[in-house]
């Protein structure tokens, strides 16, 4: 059993040019494949649920087709929200809120009243940290913000003053920081209420070397670190014929063989540590 913790479920269309042309599109569309049958396809492939971490009326709508399928933890502009929408939004089901692409460091003392919100909900805060592509984020494109973004403003290190002012704070922390690996690790094995997760493009490109060399040093099992660990892919969803987590599976495979990963520890990251935070 998986539980996808990272996924998303918007399409956008290219132009001639291959650039983004708003508005992203959802949603299912009839067709030969039902959402029931997708369901059961998603989990004899490997994966039971999925945390969809998309805009609120995206994250929503796909829910009422996909039912239990779906554990909605909606995006919101850091920048622009405010305390009383996280609260309306853990009202209308969410499970736990997406923070990405701030204008200011995730540390800043401006966003703690939403971290608050969070918390007093019992949600998970689930934070994009590292690289984030230049197609999304900046002015004109798909999902727009005011300036361009600073990735150092996502860095994990941005995470521990989190951490130390909301200790009690579920967090998540996407993408294990690419690039800052290393840093991930420290920021993540260093506070009890951080997890992360090797979603995205890069982390399952590295060399398996260099993962054995941050959780298994000198031949060592970091068995407290990888307790630490939850499944996710970044893949696409809920779209017929579309299941976005091959390669993570594959890659989340190698490690626990890698590694010689016990099973119970393999479960844990699998669906048991993503299970836990998201229960309210």
């Amino acid at each position: 059993m998986r539980i996808d913790a990272h996924v998303h479920v918007m399409h956008a269309d290219h132009d001639a040019n291959g650039k983004l042309i708003p508005p992203l599109r959802t949603g299912w569309t009839d067709g030969k494949e039902t959402p029931q049958e997708y369901i059961k396809t998603s989990k004899e492939m490997g994966v039971d649920q999925i945390v969809v971490l998309d805009p609120p009326d995206v994250t929503f709508a796909v829910q009422k087709t996909f039912g239990d399928y779906i554990i909605p933890s909606p995006q919101v502009d850091m920048d622009k929200a405010t305390p009383k929408e996280i609260e309306d939004l853990f009202r209308q089901g969410a499970y736990g809120i997406k923070f990405i692409c701030p204008m200011h460091s995730y540390g800043d003392n401006r966003y703690f009243p939403l971290y608050k919100a969070v918390l007093d909900c019992r949600g998970l805060a689930v934070f994009h940290t590292g690289y984030l592509s230049d197609t999304l984020f900046r002015p004109g494109a798909i999902l727009a913000r005011e300036d361009y973004m600073d990735i150092a403003n996502m860095r994990p290190s941005a995470l521990d003053r989190v951490a130390r002012a909301f200790p009690d704070l579920n967090i998540l922390m996407s993408h294990f920081g690419n690039p800052w690996w290393e840093e991930s690790w420290k920021i993540m094995a260093s506070h009890k209420n951080i997890y992360a997760d090797f979603s995205g493009g890069t982390a399952y490109r590295r060399a398996m070397s260099m993962w054995a060399e941050i959780f298994m040093p000198d031949g060592r099992l970091d068995t407290a670190a990888i307790a630490k660990l939850c499944y996710a892919s970044d893949g696409n969803y809920c779209f017929q014929g579309i299941y976005g987590f091959k390669k993570s599976i594959e890659f989340y495979e190698r490690f626990y063989d890698t590694l010689k990963v016990p099973a119970e520890l393999r479960e844990q990251v699998n669906h048991g540590n993503i299970r836990r935070l998201t229960l309210r």
